[in-house]
């Protein structure tokens, strides 16, 4: 079409209108070829290629943590995969404490308690450890102690909580996901979930390279994700910002995540158990 002036398009006849602003648009059917053909195609789950049956860690600070991705890890439970979720901390909220007026102990065990049921709703299994909540410890320690818990797993694929995010929290379990891949001779794949909503979980710099496919289990995640109290004013939030990445994966629902790329390897002087010294990774051809 021949290039048309706006003053010429604002006085052109609504049939030529409708034309040039066609002209603009993308192509409907110019869908990316590496986008799975079906919304139910298992090809955009991570790793889902590579075995039959996958051990997929979700690594979270808090017992609700798993909800940023609950449509993904529901989908691979659906698939048969072996799903097991981390919180770090055993829901001692102090913060939660005070505005629902509940003694900590009890909040915590409801925290627990709800987290299982939900764990239990989409066919996940769930571990709570011992940390406290704003007081989990990123050090050589802390490094070694969640070594102990997750490598031993030998997951196939792990989740874990965006770097850049203004929980303490989440930093610190971030972290700790990501030093276990360094520390297991990056042996798992290694994706980065992200938070929505805002506020004190605002993250920064989260550019998606993957994306996952959720309208099929979009019932089932509402349902999970309902059933815990403490959750349920988050609800609105957390669909419309599917429905967002869905936009941008061209389904109508997703969830994005950054998958960690390398062709560096990891020294077997820094594996786990020991320390780590002489640098860590050994670049490629060297």
């Amino acid at each position: 079409m021949p290039k048309i002036s706006r003053r010429k398009l604002l006085s052109a006849s609504p049939g030529l209108v409708a034309a040039a602003a066609a002209s603009a648009l993308p192509v409907a059917g110019a869908r990316n070829k590496d986008l799975p053909a079906s919304p139910v195609d298992p090809s955009d789950l991570p790793e889902a290629h590579r075995k039959q049956k996958l051990k997929v860690v979700f690594v979270g600070a808090h017992t609700d943590d798993w909800t940023s991705c609950m449509g993904t890890l529901a989908r691979y439970a659906a698939l048969g995969h072996d799903v097991l979720i981390v919180s770090c901390t055993a829901g001692n909220a102090v913060s939660i404490s005070d505005v629902t007026h509940k003694p900590l102990d009890e909040l915590a065990a409801e925290r627990r308690d709800q987290a299982a049921r939900g764990a239990k709703m989409i066919g996940a299994r769930i571990m709570i450890l011992k940390e406290d909540e704003m007081m989990m410890r990123v050090d050589p320690a802390g490094y070694q102690k969640f070594n102990k818990v997750l490598i031993p797993e030998k997951p196939d694929v792990v989740i874990g909580l965006w770097l850049v995010d203004a929980h303490p929290d989440h930093r610190a379990a971030g972290n700790l996901a990501y030093n276990a891949w360094l520390q297991s001779g990056m042996d798992f794949s290694l994706y980065f979930c992200e938070t929505p909503g805002g506020t004190e979980t605002q993250m920064q710099q989260f550019i998606p390279n993957h994306y996952v496919d959720v309208e099929s289990v979009t019932h089932l995640k509402r349902q999970a994700f309902l059933a815990d109290p403490f959750m349920k004013g988050a609800w609105p939030t957390n669909e419309l910002w599917a429905k967002f990445r869905g936009r941008e994966y061209g389904c109508p629902s997703a969830e994005a995540f950054v998958h960690v790329h390398t062709t560096a390897t990891m020294p077997k002087r820094n594996l786990y158990p020991n320390w780590w010294y002489w640098g860590g990774l050994r670049l490629s051809g060297k």
